[in-house]
């Protein structure tokens, strides 16, 4: 990364909105910028609840490699639809945002660090999950995987685009990042999804 990308990868998202969901809206958590995509797919996982995008879906075929412009209209942020065979369900079930590794990462809500845990992805690569229990929405829990540097502590209170969760991680080819077929890079990005809480508390 260039020393002027690396110092944009520092600075805070304007208040840009990119999904919604029954009530929540997933505002843009890296610096716009620095973001090299936006791409929604399948994934197969308890629970997860379908994202309506915002903004403009972008046609796949008629863009040349890492040139397009996500928010070149204002605040309506351009997407992609990824095609993904391995994975069965809606195909907004979640949404990628490209950006260097390296770029800060801030919470996408308001609400409530509900955990905080490493884990490998796919077996191999070794990730961390951040889950952010949404303001005022108790049955729902907003999950960001990719993470490098946590900053985050478990039950702190977050705000959208101001709150830092830690930074985009360099999966440095440990497995193939479908994101890279829309970027310049490899596809480095934050994942997000949004699912049901199957362990709240009842009265």
């Amino acid at each position: 990364m260039s020393a002027s990308r690396e110092m944009a990868a520092l600075q805070q998202p304007r208040g840009v909105a990119l999904a919604e969901v029954e009530g929540i809206r997933l505002m843009l958590p890296i610096y716009e910028e620095v973001v090299t995509a936006v791409g929604y797919h399948p994934v197969n996982a308890e629970g997860v609840i379908s994202l309506e995008p915002m903004g403009v879906r972008l046609n796949s075929s008629a863009f040349e490699k890492g040139l397009v412009q996500i928010f070149s209209d204002g605040d309506s942020p351009g997407y992609f639809i990824m095609e993904d065979d391995k994975e069965l369900g809606s195909s907004t079930a979640s949404m990628d945002i490209g950006a260097p590794a390296g770029s800060v990462v801030y919470a996408p809500v308001d609400g409530t660090i509900a955990s905080i845990r490493s884990y490998d992805l796919r077996g191999t690569c070794p990730d961390t999950e951040i889950r952010i229990q949404a303001q005022g929405q108790a049955s729902m829990i907003v999950v960001l995987t990719h993470i490098d540097n946590p900053e985050a502590a478990l039950g702190q209170p977050v705000r959208a685009g101001v709150s830092r969760l830690g930074s985009v991680r360099k999966m440095d080819g440990c497995y193939q990042q479908q994101l890279g077929r829309y970027t310049y890079d490899d596809g480095n990005h934050l994942h997000v999804q949004v699912e049901r809480n199957l362990y709240r508390s009842t009265p």
